[in-house]
């Protein structure tokens, strides 16, 4: 909820502007501390720097209000606002422009450099702040009444109350939003006629600070070149403030950091140590200033316990983010490296040193890096496989090319001027399969058509196929009686088949004059057969035994006669056994209806629908079984009656 309402630049108005009131009221109205406690000094450019102009305004505007309440002087509250605005958006933009622009990042005290930079900025600005007060005084009397001022211990007295307390409440609310991680406000683009340098603002500021630091000490008091300071420095301050911003800081949304959870509990610890050591800290402001007020005196216990806490949060911190938070960054910024790149980078020296630690961040780095070293190791293993595997799809595609060369596609050119059409179509479930089909003349008028299903799939019953095709074409070259052939060919292949592998076998032989088809079939799928123009019907009779498996078994021959425009369509199990998700295969029926409905189309037609509708059926890429099929349509012969 908090971090929804702080993105509302009227919220965050609101929300300066009832602290600045409360704050006030302690403070200033009611003087409960002492007249030389004035913490919602600090406030101001706390604001400015978490939430920007509209943050600075809120606090200009409570103020304002607070000061005409108690009937101050108008020009002079609102000279004390205009001061007020001017401090928050000098720190608002002096955090995102006078450092290291590379390591820029929105206020949060994650790191020592961040510490630094705060303790400098609030400084500097602490010192803008005073010489503003020394030209308002100069300019206009009546802004006395806003900021009684009698002396050099009132001056100190201000410049300590603001560096003070910006540094506590920046400490403390900085950290706290941060944990919480309730956003702040970045800076956007900003361009404006003034563009100069912003390192020339540098050592401006850092010349102003040594003469501030002269004026302190009484070294330039009451002296033109004092007065000159003065009013150079809010020159150079506007101008700073006015110069041209030629970027954007975008918020992130980041975990809050293990160092401002040590920044809050050393308030807590300082808090504490106020409390019960209240009456030892006095002893110093005593010693300098001898009775001086008490409640100035609080005010110089609280900058010194702020000075002694913050010097030990340095010390600490130092020793967390070199034993801790490195470390973790670095493990992190390599994992986000390997996230972009995908590459594996060398541990840098300090990770590699911190990995020889037996703390509980040196084992975290340890097994990092043993880690990086696995998949570094892995990687390598993989791109191996990979070539590996590329090679053997290399050499699958070339044997599937070989596969399909080796199975006659010239089924125009065969048919020429002949009595009969014929097509086939063949796709393996793999790269290469075990099915095939052939088609070659025996004689002058006689031709051979063969189908045929190796059991398994891939290489092995590829090799198993070429050895079937060969051996039918061999045999049937020299013997006219299939039955033959195929005793043959089984007698043959069951030699040296140690891995047991058969073949299903369906071959013909038509007489182009006469129309007679013999054909024996070795545990094939019964053909389907249209004859007389009728539909296809499973041509009816019993298999004899697939080829390839036991030695010596004699076959069968088979005769029908064709007439002109019968037809016979042969396939292999891989069409009626496709399936949906094993819930049901595509089946016998269903093949003879699908062929029945194209039985008037052309040959090429009927297998790519048939085909067509088989994807239909399965709706999955991935072929389960190899699939064959071939067509032949009879034109020649006398019709019987």
């Amino acid at each position: 909820m908090f971090r929804d309402l702080f993105r509302d630049k009227r919220f965050i108005f609101i929300f300066t502007f009832i602290v600045e009131c409360i704050l006030y009221y302690l403070f200033e109205y009611t003087y409960f501390t002492g007249e030389y406690l004035l913490v919602d000094i600090g406030f101001a450019p706390v604001a400015g720097l978490m939430f920007g102009p509209v943050g600075a305004l809120g606090v200009a505007c409570a103020s304002f209000i607070c000061e005409i309440i108690q009937q101050m002087d108008v020009f002079g509250a609102f000279m004390d606002s205009f001061i007020m605005v001017f401090m928050g958006v000098f720190a608002y933009k002096l955090w995102y422009t006078m450092f290291d622009r590379t390591k820029m990042d929105i206020p949060r005290f994650n790191s020592i450099y961040n510490l630094a930079k705060f303790l400098t900025l609030m400084f500097i600005v602490s010192i803008v702040y005073l010489a503003l007060l020394e030209v308002s005084y100069d300019t206009y009397a009546n802004f006395a009444s806003v900021y009684p001022y009698h002396s050099n211990l009132d001056r100190f007295a201000y410049f300590l109350n603001h560096f003070t307390f910006s540094i506590l409440l920046g400490l403390l609310l900085i950290s706290g939003f941060n944990t919480l991680r309730i956003p702040l406000q970045t800076p956007k683009r900003w361009i404006t006629k003034i563009k100069i340098d912003y390192k020339y603002f540098a050592i401006a500021f850092v010349i102003l600070t040594g003469i501030f630091y002269m004026n302190v000490f009484t070294i330039l008091e009451n002296t033109l070149v004092n007065e000159f300071s003065f009013i150079l420095m809010i020159i150079i301050t506007l101008l700073f403030v006015l110069n041209t911003r030629d970027f954007n800081v975008s918020y992130k949304d980041k975990n809050y950091s293990i160092i401002e959870q040590v920044i809050l509990i050393f308030m807590a610890v300082m808090a504490i140590a106020l409390f019960f050591f209240v009456d030892f800290f006095d002893l110093v402001p005593q010693m300098i200033w001898g009775n001086a007020d008490a409640s100035f005196r609080l005010l110089c216990i609280i900058a010194v316990l702020t000075i002694m806490i913050l010097v030990f949060s340095i010390i600490h911190i130092h020793y967390v983010q070199n034993i801790i938070t490195d470390p973790i960054y670095g493990l992190i910024n390599s994992t986000k490296r390997y996230g972009e790149t995908r590459e594996i980078e060398n541990l840098d020296s300090n990770l590699y040193r911190r990995s020889q630690d037996d703390d509980e961040v040196g084992v975290l780095v340890k097994s990092y890096y043993t880690l990086t070293a696995n998949i570094k190791d892995h990687l390598n293993r993989i791109q191996k496989a990979t070539a590996e595997t590329e090679r053997f799809e290399t050499e699958f595609n070339v044997a599937s090319n070989i596969q399909s060369n080796m199975l006659p596609k010239n089924f125009d050119e065969f048919s020429a001027e002949r009595p009969f059409e014929i097509y086939a179509y063949m796709n393996p479930a793999k790269e290469v399969g075990g099915d095939f089909y052939d088609f070659f003349d025996n004689g002058e008028n006689n031709i051979t058509f063969v189908i045929g299903d190796v059991s398994g799939k891939g290489i092995p019953a590829t090799l198993f196929m070429v050895k079937t095709m060969h051996l039918i074409r061999n045999h049937t070259r020299f013997d006219d009686d299939l039955a033959e052939v195929m005793e043959n060919v089984n007698d043959l292949l069951c030699q040296r088949n140690d891995e047991e592998l058969f073949v299903t076998i369906w071959i013909g032989r038509l007489d182009l004059e006469s129309g007679k088809l013999s054909y024996v079939n070795a545990g094939h799928n019964p053909p389907l057969i249209r004859q007389k123009k009728g539909d296809f019907e499973y041509m009816q009779g019993s298999p004899d035994l697939v080829s390839g498996a036991i030695e010596g078994i004699a076959y069968n021959v088979g005769e029908i006669k064709l007439n002109p425009g019968d037809m016979v369509f042969l396939y292999t199990d891989g069409v009626t056994e496709a399936n949906y998700d094993y819930n049901g295969f595509y089946g016998e029926d269903r093949l003879r209806d699908g062929v029945n409905k194209l039985k008037n189309q052309k040959l090429s037609e009927i297998i790519g629908e048939i085909k067509r509708d088989i994807d239909e059926f399965c709706n999955n890429p991935d072929q389960f079984d190899d699939m064959t099929m071939i067509a032949i349509r009879y034109d020649g012969g006398n019709e019987d009656d």
